[in-house]
């Protein structure tokens, strides 16, 4: 219980700072997007959180059209040249900031699925919505570990796994280290 509460304690705190602090970007990654192709600046998604609780998160429009719930894989024709960018550096995410503020997400937990493919995937997968016991989070275990999203059912299992590690380990340190790692990951410009 006091994990918990200093949990969200320190999210609220991490997320409203650095919130502030990237906002100048806001009118930049619009401006880019909006040059490149005109079409809409955001993209919202359902996503299942904890406790299978269906929320909307925003993100920065990165494809060309809707990924419809299916996997994106490297060198997606769906992704803009600017939404290439936007998920290197993982701007694309910042919007989500403000889910983690309003309770909906943690900083550190379990990737919330998209609403279709995670349906899917409690069908595909015994225990799947398990890792829905606890918040999701802008990262994670997993995303420290794979590197790209899964983009396989296959590689989903592997996700499952290091979620499962996480949600039996959790713990400040382990948050610490996930945090850590995680800007490592956004100062080399890893992913796609």
């Amino acid at each position: 219980i006091i994990y918990d509460f200093l949990k969200r304690v320190m999210d609220i705190f991490i997320a409203v700072i650095f919130g502030a602090l990237t906002l100048p970007l806001y009118p930049l990654a619009a401006f880019a997007i909006k040059i490149e192709d005109r079409g809409p600046i955001f993209v919202t998604q359902e996503r299942i959180g904890q406790n299978n609780k269906i929320f909307k998160i925003r993100k920065f429009r990165s494809m060309k059209v809707s990924d419809g719930g299916k996997w994106v894989v490297a060198n997606d024709d769906r992704l803009t040249r600017v939404g290439k960018i936007l998920r290197k550096s993982r701007a694309d995410e910042l919007p989500q900031l403000w889910n983690v503020v309003r309770g909906d997400m943690s900083l550190i937990g379990p990737r919330p699925d998209i609403r279709k493919l995670g349906e899917e995937l409690r069908e595909a997968i015994p225990y799947y919505t398990m890792r829905h016991l606890i918040k999701s989070g802008l990262s994670g275990w997993a995303q420290i570990h794979q590197g790209t999203p899964p983009q396989s059912l296959e590689a989903t299992k592997e996700r499952l796994a290091y979620d499962f590690y996480y949600l039996k380990n959790r713990s400040f340190l382990l948050d610490l280290e996930i945090a850590l790692k995680t800007v490592k990951t956004l100062l080399s410009r890893v992913g796609y």
